[in-house]
């Protein structure tokens, strides 16, 4: 009997043990050191939000389920060490042996460097697991201010959901312009002004200090202005030095809250994998071929598989190593694990990442490049701009919906979207567009289709293509 072992029980780590199932009789065993699997982590926003009943809505499969599977589901266990030459995996109950190893554990918020052992003050919160929304959603009850500190996805969504209870959010973000990494300036501001509509207080291009019996204090700080854009993984909080948290100390102001919610992205979890020998790679992940087997020692283990969130990936237009964090990719991920580790071959090819957030009635995502990052990789962009509605301008509901579109030359290599509604699925044909590196002239020919209720009779596509285009002709001029 062939034995399995998958490290991880979120959405790439369950799907894959789902699929191994499928496909074949092994023995499989999940090892997770949380306590709630299956679950969907994108849906902790809207619990806080009350859009959702409760947390138990958002198990998508119960233990039973995967037991009742024959899938061993270890809960609460923590792995310490991975083996390769051995094939056995150690937890602190027991010695695991393996013919088959997947790699899915995650990753980890990024924490302040003296909270490094997971140790946070009481009343500092994180959201890297089920459990962590529980117990903030508890301490919600009782809080009638909250600071959340960054200004991505998961910061904008929460601020949304609490401001949407009536509870005062302050969102704090280090960088000067939210969602700095996907978005460009002058479309980071509509969502801004939304929440600020919500009644949420947004702070940018400033660092937060907690001291570390915030418990105590209910204060946090505001640090030094931060006159240009932080590098990925900078830390847009830190705790505070004992005497060195009084107001006015180095532009510091005093900000009294119940809660702080730390929401400012998260790394790969990637130690136990390099212990292992297992080599990681320029974006900081475990390094995968096309199959997703690991690497170590500069050569690829064929029984050794890894995904998710911790492992890299290929970025279709640039074709360098990056990291996703999208729920779509780890499920993507498991189906060409499961498949590899039955013996049928499948690969995992280039990604061009589609996202979209929903946070109250604004719906805001994009696809492939923003200039910020084009502008890292030595890319020139040409861009179209629009403003248009969600519907004909005589029905009821319409939305403002406002694009932006990047072309590298003539091919389309980017695409941010913010509206009330309509932002998905022209955000899912942007990608396919970009993966068959649709040409701007190709875009012209675009064929949409038309009903009052659903969209305008020229789609707001349209005229962001023919903005880019007339630039094009004028820089050919």
């Amino acid at each position: 009997m062939i034995r399995v072992i998958i490290i991880g029980g979120g959405a790439c780590g369950m799907a894959a043990a789902t699929k191994i199932r499928r496909q074949s009789d092994f023995e499989i065993t999940v090892l997770s050191r949380d306590s709630h699997t299956a679950y969907s982590h994108c849906g902790i926003p809207f619990v806080f939000g009350r859009e959702i009943e409760n947390f138990e809505k958002l198990v998508v499969k119960p233990p039973d389920f995967f037991r009742k599977n024959r899938i061993s589901l270890q809960l609460n266990t923590e792995v310490r060490e991975i083996d390769l030459d051995s094939q056995n995996v150690r937890t602190g109950d027991g010695t695991y042996p393996f013919d088959k190893l997947v790699i899915a554990v995650g990753s980890l918020p990024f924490v302040p460097r003296k909270s490094r052992a997971n140790i946070l003050p009481c009343g500092v919160h994180t959201l890297r697991s089920l459990a962590d929304g529980i117990r903030f959603g508890k301490t919600l009850e009782k809080a009638g201010k909250v600071c959340i500190i960054g200004g991505g996805t998961i910061g904008i969504e929460c601020a949304a959901a609490l401001a949407g209870r009536g509870i005062s959010t302050i969102l704090v973000s280090r960088s000067i312009n939210l969602l700095s990494r996907q978005f460009d300036p002058d479309m980071a501001t509509f969502v801004r002004e939304y929440l600020e509509t919500l009644g949420v207080e947004v702070i940018s291009g400033r660092n937060v200090i907690f001291p570390e019996e915030f418990w105590k204090k209910k204060t946090v700080y505001l640090g030094d202005t931060i006159d240009k854009e932080r590098k990925e993984g900078d830390a847009a909080y830190e705790e505070s030095e004992e005497g060195k948290n009084e107001e006015g100390k180095s532009g510091k102001k005093k900000i009294p809250t119940d809660l702080v919610l730390l929401a400012s992205g998260a790394k790969p979890e990637i130690d136990l994998a390099r212990a292992a020998g297992i080599d990681v790679g320029e974006a900081g992940g475990i390094i995968v071929n096309e199959r997703l087997q690991v690497r170590a020692d500069g050569k690829f283990l064929p029984g050794v598989y890894a995904g998710g969130e911790c492992a890299e990936v290929t970025d279709f237009i640039t074709g360098k190593p990056r990291l996703s964090q999208l729920g779509t990719t780890a499920r993507r991920m498991a189906d060409v694990i499961g498949d590899n580790v039955t013996g049928t071959e499948a690969s995992f090819g280039p990604l061009t990442d589609p996202w979209v957030a929903v946070a109250g009635g604004l719906q805001f995502g994009g696809v492939g490049l923003s200039s910020r990052q084009a502008e890292e990789q030595g890319i020139g962009v040409i861009t179209g701009f629009s403003r248009g509605r969600t519907r004909a301008s005589y029905y009821p509901g319409r939305k403002d919906l406002y694009i932006k579109l990047l072309f590298r030359e003539e091919q389309l290599v980017g695409a941010q979207l913010v509206g009330g509604e309509g932002v998905k699925e022209r955000i899912d044909t942007l990608a396919l567009a970009i993966r068959k590196k649709t040409t701007i002239r190709e875009l012209l020919e675009l064929e949409t289709c038309y009903a009052p209720p659903v969209s305008m009779l020229v789609d707001p596509l349209h005229p962001a293509v023919k903005a880019a285009f007339k630039k094009m002709q004028e820089n050919e001029a």
